[in-house]
């Protein structure tokens, strides 16, 4: 369990830190270079939120599996993923698309900005929440299977 939360504040420091290094890039007047710079860390903050997920589900399934039972905190660690993937998701799609947004209005250039983070949102989350569902419910079965067979003893 302390594999998963370190990993978890880890993740969630790293991912501010790309937030602040991307903001940084828009500060000053209007440049390619920062735009560029803008667009990497960007795409490096959106793929990596889907490697933190599936990371911190392995490590929250490790830690969940081999227990006696499966209480009301275990549970809530198989959800924490998902609830540090739509944080990441908030940070990239409305706090850097924002300031992207207004970085190119302020220098008056024209919008090539991302779509509305609505969109993204309203794409994403769902089959996100559904992969955590399946898993939680997979876990908890495997759990009890175990406990069955009489590799654990029911509590």
């Amino acid at each position: 369990m302390r594999s998963f939360f370190l990993a978890a504040i880890l993740l969630a420091v790293g991912a501010a830190a790309l937030v602040l290094v991307g903001l940084n890039t828009l500060s000053g007047i209007y440049a390619d270079g920062n735009v560029r710079e803008f667009t990497t860390v960007y795409q490096t903050l959106g793929w990596a939120k889907y490697g933190a997920l599936l990371l911190l589900l392995w490590l929250a399934d490790r830690a969940v599996l081999w227990r006696e039972r499966l209480g009301w905190k275990r549970s809530l660690l198989l959800w924490l993923p998902l609830a540090l993937f739509c944080a990441a998701a908030y940070f990239q799609w409305v706090v850097m698309g924002d300031a992207l947004r207004d970085y190119l209005a302020r220098n008056g250039q024209p919008d090539s900005a991302p779509a509305s983070p609505v969109f993204y949102m309203a794409m994403v989350f769902p089959p996100a929440f559904a992969f955590t569902g399946i898993n939680a419910w997979l876990v908890q079965r495997r759990q009890l299977r175990l406990t069955s067979v009489g590799l654990r003893r029911s509590v």
